[in-house]
């Protein structure tokens, strides 16, 4: 089918607003469940390539009527948004992921109100810089980046020779730290090169690991940026100690527990049990003011500074924001596996200047806030036609929802054998813990993504339930193009063509969010368009 491939290719390369705002596992491009909502009111090609054309646009186009569209397993929102944008009249948006519905919810708020929750948080975010500016930032100077090795035994840490790197006269310089702690020019290292450090001349920001470098920045009329050695810059490394320190003191003592899972079991392998071990105590309180003020002052935007701080966290913690200075590892990939690098980096969450909209680092609170303006800038005369009150929110297991009104349903079930999305999304129970607030550690799975039998009954059982209740629904299931995926795929169709069911294969295109470090790889999907035979 053309019109897929096509749609592919005008989003390649991009993201589309909202969905840059918060970051979701295997988002599909938006242009392609553009597409399938096209292509299930007949329509031809001019039409998707006019609303191609006004959604790259942000604007809005009234082409779904009195349709109601429906997304059992809506994960990242991305349909939800996208019938939204072609004017149906009803959007029903279900996940039993509590983690879904917090992202979903959010992006409606911030369409919604975007400008009021921007500037509400940016006077959260300058109060949060002012009280917690001692731990960031000294004399003229605040820190970026803080190199950090998890590796050391009795006497030595290990770490990468390779620091980081700077543009000077057009050409890039790497920097290098030998065992004495002092830094150097040379293009010829590699980051295989390994260097030890001692010890005893090291700070402990947090249980067994260690700081032994430093970037700060200096904001003023342009920004500087240095490495400092904390071997022998002892003033810097005086003050890191005594920053953790105070967090520390002002952090209660919680864990909040990581549910031993397929995906999460490597940190467990790692001495890691509590989502707090992942930071660093000074990004933890920054992270806890942040949530504690939006609470405090503006308790109905919570689910919005959740899914933020959730976004953030996959580039500020340890976890994710790891030593890359050839920028060739993707972060997207260390959050799907949950590997914990052995020379991570602590990144500053406030890293910026919110006065003069200037953005130090990747990953941070302001990074995001700068994209809420962007959402603002390009979505603020459209808002009114939207009427977000047309999205229906749900916590619910798929095979609960009652779809006796839907004209359209994407069916998008979690990859066969891949990515346990419900371990996945476990890092959003962090933010809640840190204001005080219980939400589910992990969901049931409504279809069992190991079992393959299993899996392939409940999907044909779930597209039964729904043809049953509305004898005039098109139903569009996305299946990933692998063994497992085709297995499932062939055998499901198989089963469905000898009911009294139109069972139509579109085609094998591309599936998942286009772009490079951070995001997901694009990966083939398959597509089968399901209908009752008098309705197809």
């Amino acid at each position: 089918m053309e019109v897929l491939k096509d749609a592919w290719k005008f989003e390649s390369g991009r993201r589309l607003l909202p969905y840059d705002l918060f970051k979701w596992w295997g988002r599909r491009p938006a242009l392609l469940v553009t597409s399938l909502l096209i292509d299930a009111i007949g329509a031809d090609r001019s039409t998707l390539e006019n609303v191609t054309k006004a959604r790259l646009n942000y604007k809005y186009v009234d082409v779904l009527n009195n349709l109601t569209v429906c997304d059992p397993m809506c994960g990242g929102g991305t349909t939800a948004i996208e019938a939204l944008f072609l004017g149906a009249k009803e959007v029903i948006c279900s996940d039993i992921n509590f983690a879904s519905a917090v992202v979903v919810n959010a992006m409606i708020k911030v369409i919604e109100y975007c400008s009021d929750i921007f500037s509400t948080f940016a006077s959260i975010l300058r109060e949060v810089y002012e009280e917690l500016k001692d731990l960031w930032c000294f004399d003229e100077y605040c820190y970026v980046h803080t190199f950090l090795t998890r590796e050391c035994d009795n006497y030595y840490c290990y770490t990468r020779k390779w620091v980081g790197t700077f543009r000077a006269k057009g050409d890039i310089v790497k920097v290098t730290i030998n065992e004495n702690g002092e830094f150097s020019n040379n293009n010829s290292v590699s980051v295989n090169d390994i260097v030890k450090l001692p010890k005893d001349k090291l700070v402990e920001v947090s249980k067994n690991v260690y700081a032994y470098a430093a970037e700060l920045y200096r904001a003023d009329k342009s920004v500087k940026r240095v490495f400092v050695s904390l071997i022998k810059d002892k003033y810097v490394a005086e003050h890191l100690m005594r920053a953790q320190e105070k967090a520390s003191k002002l952090l209660p003592a919680t864990c909040t527990a990581i549910v031993n899972g397929r995906e999460t079991r490597r940190l467990f392998k790692e001495g890691i049990t509590c989502w707090e071990q992942l930071f660093t105590p000074r990004q933890l309180l920054t992270l806890k003011r942040f949530l504690e003020l939006v609470y405090e002052k503006r308790k109905d935007l919570i689910d919005v500074a959740v899914a933020l701080i959730g976004t953030v966290i996959r580039t500020t913690s340890m976890l994710a924001f790891y030593y890359q200075p050839y920028a060739k590892v993707n972060p997207g990939l260390v959050i799907k596996s949950f590997w914990v690098p052995r020379h991570p980096v602590e990144l500053n969450p406030i890293a910026g200047d919110i006065t003069k909209m200037k953005t130090i680092g990747r990953g941070t609170i302001f990074t995001y806030l700068r994209k809420f303006k962007k959402v603002c800038d390009k979505l603020e005369e459209f808002n009114d036609k939207y009427m977000c009150n047309k999205i229906k929110v749900f916590t619910e297991d798929a095979f609960k929802l009652d779809y006796s009104g839907c004209d359209i349903v994407i069916l998008d079930p979690p990859y066969p054998g891949k990515m346990a999305y419900d371990e996945l999304t476990q890092i959003y129970t962090l933010p809640y813990r840190l204001i005080g607030m219980n939400v589910p550690l992990i969901s049931n799975e409504a279809i069992d993504i190991y079992d393959l039998n299993k899996y392939t009954v409940a999907l044909e059982q779930l597209i039964t339930t729904i043809l049953n209740q509305s004898q005039k629904a098109t139903i569009y299931l996305l299946m990933s193009d692998d063994k497992k995926g085709r297995n499932i795929y062939e055998k499901l169709m198989d089963i469905l063509l000898r009911q009294d069911i139109e069972v139509k294969s579109l085609d094998n295109v591309i599936g998942e969010a286009p772009g490079v470090l951070g995001r997901s790889k694009t990966r083939r999907i398959l597509i089968m368009k399901i209908a009752r035979a008098h309705n197809a």
